[in-house]
């Protein structure tokens, strides 16, 4: 069983639980919120846990410690049921599409050692969990893939090639770096980078959200500087996994140059 591991959360709400089904490893903590204006109860069809009457802003917590499949209703409002299923190891869900030939993290919990995640595209890797029962390992698909572990649920990680288009126009010092991801990515990130030949590579110097079209624009300041380097990557929202990168700039004293 793990140590500890982050709270699996459940939101009660005027007719529904959500989610309505949910997936942990033993020994994980789950919360229920008593978001409602109406009260509620979470109650097992077995008999084995009941919350009691749950007014609005009141929370319940459970931890399961055996395999298997747990199925609970409220007991003030018939057809308000839900479940939680627990299992040796559970994916967490991926929503951000990653990119082809680029690592991509995948994380969970496992009540396991290990766990070996394998691809359908035949790929396979192995990762060591953590004492907290967390687990992380890196990936690097060619194309759209489903990947599993165990008995978790299957987790398909979208692959799109993105590119990363800029326009550099100048203001005295300043230089505005407008920067356009495609194909359309509203509220994804990217990262200003600056090479810095004092610290031996490219260092990230801003961060920005694109806007519904996709764009946005940073700024790079010469200072002292008669030459600034720099680039764009986009990135997932840890502003530190790249996803995709942008031509170097070099930013001068006269027209700014985009190189290979």
């Amino acid at each position: 069983m793990i140590m500890s591991a982050a709270m699996a959360a459940v939101s009660i709400g005027f007719a529904a639980y959500a989610p309505k089904h949910l997936d942990v490893v033993p020994g994980q903590t789950v919360q229920w919120s008593q978001d409602s204006v109406r009260n509620h109860t979470v109650t097992a069809y077995d008999g084995s846990f009941d919350s009691g009457v749950l007014v609005p802003g009141a929370h319940y917590e459970r931890s399961f410690d055996q395999l298997g499949t747990y199925g609970y209703y409220c007991r003030l409002h018939a057809g308000i049921v839900g479940e939680v299923q627990v299992r040796d190891v559970v994916m967490d869900r991926v929503t951000t599409p990653a990119a082809k030939g680029r690592p991509f993290p995948l994380t969970g919990h496992a009540d396991t050692p290990t766990v070996t995640i394998t691809g359908d595209d035949g790929s396979s890797t192995v990762a060591t969990v953590r004492e907290d029962g967390t687990f992380a390992a890196s990936v690097t698909p060619t194309t759209t893939t489903t990947y599993t572990a165990a008995d978790s649920p299957p987790v398909t990680l979208r692959v799109l090639d993105r590119s990363v288009g800029v326009h550099v126009t100048r203001h005295g010092d300043r230089w505005s770096i407008v920067a356009v991801v495609s194909p359309i990515t509203p509220r994804g990130t990217v990262v200003l980078q600056e090479y810095l030949p004092e610290h031996f590579g490219w260092w990230s110097v801003q961060r920005r959200r694109l806007g519904r079209d996709s764009a946005t624009t940073l700024h790079a300041t010469l200072h002292q500087r008669r030459r600034i380097y720099a680039r764009v990557v986009y990135t997932l929202p840890d502003g530190a996994t790249v996803l995709a990168v942008s031509r170097k700039v070099r930013l001068g004293l006269r027209a700014p140059i985009v190189l290979p």
